[in-house]
């Protein structure tokens, strides 16, 4: 079985934000981590990228570790200051999903997620939303 880790989110802006948005995508940090911010259709999607440590490679083995060691406070506060400065809506979540075999119909097995288990949270402009 394999764990992928990650730390994602959207943010809904009103399509003034999303036009004043750089096609390319936006470094955010915050505590010593790096977010990536880029359009993604009517939205901006939020990614974990690393540290602000520049001694770290920052691969795609680092950034699991990263993802699955970034205490949840920093989520809420990146997602509250994201929040504010858009002024709209923004949702993220930290997380896993565990993939493995699941037995399919036909007697075979898909490798796919067979697990996943997820922190979210999320605020409209500087507020927390239940």
């Amino acid at each position: 079985m394999d764990y992928e880790y990650s730390v994602i989110g959207s943010i809904f802006c009103n399509a003034e934000a999303l036009a004043s948005m750089p096609d390319a995508p936006v470094e955010y940090a915050h505590k010593g981590y790096k977010f990536s911010l880029r359009k993604f259709g009517e939205q901006i999607s939020v990614s974990l990228r690393g540290t602000t440590d520049n001694n770290s490679k920052n691969d795609s083995s680092d950034i699991q570790e990263i993802c699955k060691n970034v205490p949840e406070s920093v989520v809420i506060e990146v997602c509250k200051l994201l929040s504010e400065k858009f002024a709209c809506t923004v949702s993220m979540r930290k997380g896993y999903e565990v993939y493995g075999n699941a037995n399919v119909f036909n007697g075979g097995s898909d490798y796919e997620v067979i697990e996943e288990k997820w922190f979210k949270v999320e605020f409209a402009k500087g507020v927390q939303v239940c």
